[in-house]
């Protein structure tokens, strides 16, 4: 049984931060789910026993179905924004595969093309007009943010948290997950440590070794 005081939902498209912010809230001790590429739209029972087993949401389908939950009030929202063209950039060359492979298509139903960028772009802009409209609606429960200056402080205010601290009582630094792993993704450490993970979540299960890198990472391990 969770102890928290709300579940939060990412909502944001991919690319705008969703994996940095699911560690930060994995840091604040929220057990996190997403993406979950085995939803099929309209499953609610699926949506429904995850959103009981979790604290919070990101990326596929949550960003997606996020409206699903408006009715509950323990359900707050933290908006990702980001620069439109460099959504797209990194959306076009970085998420999932091309043409209808990519894992959000049955959300954007669009071809990834580059003559369909127009079409992206314009989904992009319906997209968080729709998302402005209910933080406007629900102040309270909606927290719009950046990613690149998203601070610890901010987040603890919004979701009535202590500031993270590592072991020696210093604040834990906000980590940058894309950033670290495009940098290092070609290197030989990288290949062998992302072996080694697979060895041993297998092992001791995804959740634990995820408990695991979060404590490494609070203090300063990796």
């Amino acid at each position: 049984m969770s102890k928290k005081k709300h579940k939060v939902i990412v909502v944001g498209l991919p690319k705008t931060g969703t994996s940095t912010l699911a560690v930060m809230l994995r840091m604040l001790n929220y057990k996190v789910t997403g993406p979950d590429a085995n939803y099929k739209i309209g499953d609610l029972p699926f949506l429904n026993k995850k959103f009981n087993e979790f604290d919070g949401f990101q990326d596929f389908p949550w960003c997606f179905e996020w409206d699903k939950f408006l009715d509950n009030d323990k359900v707050k929202y933290i908006i990702l924004n980001r620069e439109k063209e460099s959504w797209w950039k990194s959306f076009y060359e970085s998420y999932g595969r091309k043409q209808e492979r990519y894992l959000s298509y049955p959300f954007f139903k669009i071809s990834k093309e580059l003559k369909n960028k127009p079409q992206f772009l314009n989904y992009f802009d319906t997209y968080y007009e729709t998302l402005n409209t209910y933080a406007a609606k629900y102040p309270e429960r909606f927290l719009s943010i950046s990613i690149k200056t998203f601070e610890w402080q901010e987040l603890c205010d919004f979701l009535d948290e202590d500031l993270p601290t590592n072991m020696l009582g210093q604040l834990v630094k906000k980590p940058h997950v894309n950033k670290e792993r495009s940098k290092n993704a070609q290197t030989l450490r990288y290949k062998i440590t992302n072996q080694l993970k697979k060895k041993i979540s297998s092992i001791i299960g995804k959740e634990n070794w995820r408990k695991i890198v979060i404590f490494f990472r609070k203090n300063g391990v990796i």
